[in-house]
C-alpha cells in the first residue's frame, strides 16, 4: 500500500505528472540563449519558421536564426517553404536558442542532430539554416549578424554569394526581392 501511495505522490510530483502539459511550454518558450533541446517538426509554416514538439510535449514556433526566406506570397516563397519542409518535416531536429522575437517565437539555428551528440553542436551535424541559404531559398540575415559566431558569419556571408553565382534558387530570378525590402513595401501600400 505504501508504495502505492508513494508512486501516485511520485507521479503528481514529477514532470510527467497531471499538470506537465500546462507547464512545459512556460519553461520552454522561455529558453535561454545559447541553451539547446531536440525536438520534431510537426509543421512548416514557411521557408523560414517551423513548428516543433519537444520531449515535454510543449508546441514551440520556432523562426531561424540569421536567414530569411522569400515570404509565402513572394517569388520563390512556395518553393522555398517546400525545400524546407524535405529537409525537416517530421525529423528530429536540434533547436540552438539564440533569443525569443517579439511574436514570442524562439529564433534558433535549427540543426540535424547526429546520433549521440549531447553537446550544444557536433561536428558532422547539419545546420540547416546554412544549408537553406547554400540552396537557395533563404538571404543571410545580415542585419542579426552580429548576434552570430564570426565564423557563423563567414560561412553564411560565403554561402549566400556561392549561391547568387551559381544562380541557385531564387538566385534564377533577375532580381530577387529581399523578403525584408518586400515587406516594407507591403506595408507601404497600405
Amino acid at each position: 500500500m505504501l508504495t502505492l501511495v508513494l508512486a501516485v505522490l511520485g507521479y503528481y510530483l514529477s514532470p510527467y505528472g497531471p499538470n506537465a502539459a500546462e507547464e512545459s511550454p512556460r519553461k520552454t518558450t522561455n529558453a535561454r540563449s545559447g541553451s539547446f533541446y531536440l525536438a520534431k517538426v510537426t509543421r512548416v509554416v514557411d521557408g523560414d519558421t517551423i513548428t516543433v514538439r519537444n520531449r515535454d510535449g510543449a508546441t514551440l514556433k520556432i523562426r531561424m536564426h540569421a536567414v530569411d526566406s522569400p515570404e509565402l506570397k513572394q517569388a520563390g516563397g512556395e518553393q522555398s517553404k517546400a525545400w524546407l519542409t524535405q529537409q525537416v518535416m517530421n525529423k528530429n531536429v536540434k533547436i540552438v536558442v539564440n533569443n525569443t522575437d517579439r511574436y514570442k517565437r524562439q529564433v534558433a539555428k535549427v540543426v540535424l542532430p547526429v546520433e549521440g551528440c549531447e553537446k550544444r553542436l557536433c561536428e558532422a551535424e547539419t545546420d540547416v539554416n546554412l544549408k537553406a541559404i547554400e540552396a537557395g531559398h533563404a538571404w543571410w540575415y545580415w542585419e542579426f549578424a552580429r548576434s552570430q559566431s564570426s565564423e557563423d558569419r563567414v560561412l553564411y556571408e560565403t554561402a549566400e554569394n556561392q549561391a547568387r553565382n551559381q544562380r541557385k534558387g531564387l538566385w534564377q530570378q533577375t532580381a530577387p526581392l529581399a523578403p525584408w525590402q518586400w515587406r516594407t513595401e507591403q506595408r507601404n501600400q497600405r
